[in-house]
């Protein structure tokens, strides 16, 4: 996804997605981010590990 493009995701008081396309863009997304063991290794069984900040910033960047 190029930088240039935002994806507004708004939710009801239940925290669900109003707009269905933009959220099924923005989860398939995130589901090739995290399917990346590069990005995301799934050795650390907690994402609060101080371990897994640099994993964190390449994954945002």
């Amino acid at each position: 996804m190029p930088p240039s493009r935002c994806v507004h995701i708004e939710v009801n008081e239940n925290n669900v997605p109003n707009n269905i396309r933009e959220s099924i863009l923005l989860g398939s997304y995130l589901g090739v981010i995290a399917r990346d063991l590069v990005l995301a290794p799934i050795s650390f069984p907690d994402w609060r590990n101080k371990g897994m900040e640099p994993f964190k910033k390449r994954m945002l960047a």
